[in-house]
């Protein structure tokens, strides 16, 4: 445990309920009544730290307590080694000295050591530690693509190897076929032998987290496929290029606002990356037609005078924005100009039968069930969780206020069911009965509040768990994360709250917990898309989806794959 962990030891339980969450405190309560008995000061702080982490010690407040609470001697000899300017002030005066001077300084930074933290808690982003690397190749051999990636990848190459002008197109591929991968073969193939290494591959999605996992799969490929040695920028948070009057070429990997605010505060570079570019791949596709967002790619995807041809390549799961025919699915259709690359079973079975058996041969044409069967995906197990709710009457007309595919639950929906106790006394149960099988789960929660009591009270139980918000340091995110997917730790669930919905990949994933209510087709397949790589792709055979009876129970996977079929110009 971290020195500032058993530093909280010496306050009070008032102080730590305090820090814990008033609303936190009274739902626990509310779940459990006998879970007041339970607590103890080491339970509180261990669920202090399961849901704020590192991230607590950027509070001034706390900070000052932390140090209140150290023996004399050791602060003195805090003082002796990073403030020697205090030793002669007295212990009040030197805490409420550092804590007034708490924040991004080195003083600061060292005190942190000295609580058994290394990390810079201030940065909310941490920074790559540079903006471009270069990436060589390998003598190694490296795996090739399975027959359907290699399907995918000729098809695309043979628009980017065409003399269209402006050409767009969309790859349409489920959750956990390798989208990343055969896209990543696509690009460097592009590169060595199209573009022969002159040129810009611009890589865009909307979350870090997505961007990293890209990067990193680039890396991979290039090193293995490869001719010599490429760039690879890496253009999200606070990174940026400083030299824009020199031609940029390689691959770049850009989050989708970073270059909304460009297009906004640095039109010099901006046009520098609309000149340079030859290929513009947007990842999760289905959010390109937004307003601002489809700005940004209608200025690369425009070609004046002196340009090179450019190319416009998304990639999706669910090729559509929402679950009714509406304008949005037909603007997002004609924006990668109805031409979309899936995967056709039939022709995929040809390539690897003999023209008789090809004949005698009947392929499952559901996309869904061919993978499953040849084990690339995980059959889905459904179960679903039905409770007895004592909604007021208040409640109940909230609860009923009009939800579709346009409108999703509201924050004020989502919080009823949040601190439904009924509802949560059954997720509980749940997620006790999947801690004694050992089984690895991913939970969805309803809101962030929801997240921090579903871990709190796993926590309180001794339950080991992960969790994953927005609010969390990259540092804690990463090491709730890595702690899931160690299968030598004995964290068997991460709970989240819309963040590890794309940009997650956990092969050790074996069900998916979904307590968070949705009429979006596209969210719920993301969900439970988590979940679906099957022995092929390094998971599971199958896979339990768990859905609480108020959710989405019009769409599975099968259909939400197909569902926006009729868009399209096939």
């Amino acid at each position: 445990m971290k020195k500032y962990l058993e530093l909280m030891f010496n306050f009070n339980f008032s102080e730590l309920k305090q820090i814990l969450g008033n609303d936190i405190v009274e739902n626990l309560n509310e779940w459990d009544i006998s879970s007041e008995e339970k607590w103890s000061r080491k339970k509180i702080i261990e669920m202090i730290d399961c849901l704020y982490g590192v991230n607590l010690l950027r509070d001034k407040k706390i900070i000052e307590r932390i140090l209140r609470a150290m023996p004399i001697n050791d602060l003195t000899n805090l003082c002796r080694r990073f403030c020697q300017s205090l030793l002669e002030q007295n212990p009040d005066s030197i805490c409420s000295e550092i804590s007034g001077n708490w924040g991004n300084n080195d003083s600061s930074r060292r005190v942190l050591s000295e609580l058994g933290v290394d990390e810079n808690i201030f940065e909310i982003q941490k920074k790559n530690e540079v903006a471009v690397t270069t990436v060589v190749d390998s003598p190694e051999r490296f795996y090739e693509l399975l027959d359907y990636q290699f399907y995918i990848k000729q098809q695309a190459l043979h628009i980017l190897n065409s003399e269209n002008q402006l050409a767009r197109f969309l790859i349409h591929m489920p959750t956990g076929t390798g989208k990343t991968k055969t896209s990543m073969h696509i690009i460097t193939n592009y590169l060595n032998f199209t573009l022969k290494k002159q040129g810009l591959v611009i890589w865009v999605a909307h979350t870090t987290e997505l961007l990293q996992q890209a990067y990193e799969t680039f890396v991979t490929t290039w090193t293995h496929l490869g001719d010599g040695e490429i760039n690879a920028y890496r253009i999200w948070a606070d990174n940026s290029i400083e030299d824009s009057d020199i031609q940029l070429n390689g691959i770049m990997f850009c989050g989708i606002q970073k270059l909304i605010v460009l297009s906004k505060s640095d039109e010099k570079l901006f046009n520098r990356l609309v000149l340079d570019c030859r290929l513009f791949v947007f990842d999760e596709a289905h959010k390109a037609a937004a307003t601002e967002t489809r700005k940004i790619v209608e200025a690369f995807m425009t070609k004046k005078q002196g340009m090179e041809n450019r190319f416009l390549m998304g990639l999706t799961a669910t090729p559509g924005r929402t679950t009714d025919y509406s304008d949005d699915n037909k603007k997002f259709s004609n924006m990668f100009d109805d031409n979309i690359i899936s995967i056709d079973t039939n022709l995929i079975a040809k390539m690897n039968m003999g023209r008789i058996e090809a004949l005698n041969t009947s392929v499952d044409e559901n996309v869904i069930k061919y993978f499953q069967k040849r084990k690339i995906l995980s059959k889905m197990i459904k179960k679903t969780l039905e409770y007895q709710s004592k909604f007021s009457v208040e409640e109940l007309k909230i609860l009923n206020q009009s939800v579709s595919a346009e409108k999703d639950y509201s924050a004020k929906q989502l919080e009823i069911l949040a601190r439904s106790k009924e509802r949560n006394k059954k997720i509980m149960m749940e997620l006790r009965i999947l801690q004694s099988e050992q089984k690895p789960t991913i939970v969805f929660a309803c809101s962030v509040l929801h997240a921090k009591m579903l871990s709190a009270m796993l926590t309180l139980e001794e339950i080991p768990n992960a969790l994953v918000i927005g609010e969390m340091s990259s540092f804690d995110r990463k090491r709730a994360i890595d702690s899931f997917k160690d299968r030598k730790n004995p964290c068997n669930i991460i709970i989240n709250c819309d963040v590890l919905t794309t940009g997650f990949d956990s092969t050790n994933i074996q069900c998916v917990f979904i307590t968070r209510p949705t009429k979006s087709i596209v969210l719920y397949s993301q969900m439970l898309g988590r979940g679906l790589r099957g022995p092929m792709m390094g998971g599971q055979e199958e896979c339990l989806l768990l859905d609480v009876k108020d959710n989405l129970e019009s769409f599975d996977n099968e259909k939400a794959f197909s569902y926006f079929d009729s868009y399209w110009n096939k």
